[in-house]
């Protein structure tokens, strides 16, 4: 039996070797399961603008295959936020969804991540909430609910 989660994008960079810093860090993985419209993003690192360019193509890919709007959960693993260039871009992103999105749930590690989530929820046109990350099976259940 086929892994009902498809990977249809993951965005690797070459990181320095210093700092404990991995080489080939994965900066964003995209996952679609088709059968729950829910697609999973895993952000880590530092955000580019390339990192961005490659990645919203694949996402708005999965928009436009779903019959209703897409349900999004992101996890945040060892994230340290955006280069100014990519935070932009995410935003303007964000503006443009419309009514493509159901839900957001955005699963992290730290307040400055429930904060983010916090601040970027109006511009996003979905209802977004966060998760901590020994919250991630709520967060599952949350997409997954009925409005």
């Amino acid at each position: 039996m086929e892994n009902p989660e498809i990977v249809i994008a993951s965005i690797r960079r070459e990181m320095p070797r210093n700092l404990n810093e991995k080489e080939n860090l994965k900066l964003i993985t995209i996952e679609h399961s088709p059968e729950n419209r829910i697609v999973t993003i895993c952000a880590s690192g530092t955000l580019t603008a390339n990192d961005y360019d490659a990645a919203l193509p694949e996402l708005e890919h999965a928009i436009e295959l779903a019959d209703d709007p897409l349900r999004i959960m992101i996890r945040l693993e060892n994230f340290s936020g955006w280069e100014i260039e990519a935070a932009w871009k995410d935003l303007k992103f964000g503006l443009t969804l419309g009514g493509d999105l159901g839900r957001v749930a955005v699963v992290g590690e730290n307040k400055l991540e429930e904060w983010g989530t916090k601040l970027s929820a109006p511009f996003i046109g979905a209802e977004m909430k966060y998760f901590s990350t020994d919250q991630e099976v709520a967060a599952q259940s949350w997409l997954e609910a009925q409005d």
